[in-house]
């Protein structure tokens, strides 16, 4: 598989994962342009829900439809977000022209054969365990955990919205989306999520609160996340990893092929 393959697997993987996410809620709306931009509307003020995806790879890049999707978006004072390649020039002059700012951090494109995966850690442990969140209260823990990682934020209070709206939707029985909490000595300690589009998994969520790091849960988890892709016969699986996490997911069989960066719309 060639890098440009890569990539559009992991686009198609995001996109379909965004638009999951959105449908849960009632208010959300989803569009598509006739010229393959989608951009999501979660009628909440958070840039993590309200995202904007590009055509994709080979589709010509409409500046004008673009343009319009952000004056959109700023007129409802709605924040977004919207990804590209570290070496995409030209979309990053586009972002800039339209008052966009690079979000300051850059992620990898990271990708994994199942085919090839074992697990390097036992996830049978007396102080670990993990579980699907399948009841409204557990959905409700794993926004909290999520939401932990913007303390102090306009973010941590919408993530929690969405997770309680969620937690009454019927997201819960949909094994297309699994939402898996890690537990440490009994207590909710970690969180991640798959998603399951075309045989692909896709790893998105990954967070461990702050006083339960340092104890391998994280690795463990991610490696149980794995190997729930696989016993659900994905291919392969993608991963947004931050650089620092990097050597970590290279150690569960995850390949870096490209860098990913992110532009928002406020400072």
């Amino acid at each position: 598989m060639n890098q440009t393959e890569q990539k559009q697997m992991m686009i198609n993987n995001l996109n379909a994962k965004i638009k999951a996410r959105a449908a849960i809620l009632k208010e959300a709306k989803i569009h598509e342009t006739a010229d393959g931009f989608t951009y999501t509307d979660a009628h909440l003020p958070s840039y993590n829900f309200n995202v904007v995806t590009l055509p994709e790879t080979g589709y010509p890049l409409n500046h004008s439809t673009f343009k319009e999707i952000i004056d959109y978006f700023n007129s409802r004072k709605y924040p977004i977000n919207v990804w590209c390649w570290n070496r995409q020039k030209d979309v990053i002059s586009l972002f800039k022209e339209t008052g966009l700012n690079d979000y300051g951090t850059d992620y990898l494109g990271m990708i994994a054969d199942l085919g090839d995966f074992q697990p390097i850690a036992s996830n049978v442990d007396a102080d670990f365990h993990f579980q699907k969140a399948a009841s409204p209260e557990q959905f409700i823990t794993f926004g909290n955990i999520l939401s932990s990682l913007y303390t102090g934020t306009n973010e941590e209070k919408q993530i929690q919205t969405y997770f309680e709206k969620a937690a009454q939707s019927i997201l819960l029985e949909d094994n297309n989306f699994q939402h898996i909490i890690g537990y440490h000595q009994g207590r909710p300690a970690a969180i991640g999520s798959i998603f399951f589009s075309d045989g692909i998994a896709g790893l998105y969520d990954i967070a461990t609160l702050k006083g339960a790091r340092g104890n391998g849960l994280g690795t463990k988890l991610t490696s149980h996340l794995l190997s729930t892709a696989k016993a659900e016969d994905a291919a392969y699986c993608t991963l947004q990893a931050s650089p620092e996490a990097e050597n970590i997911y290279q150690r569960l069989g995850f390949d870096t092929f490209d860098k990913l960066k992110v532009f928002v719309n406020f400072e």
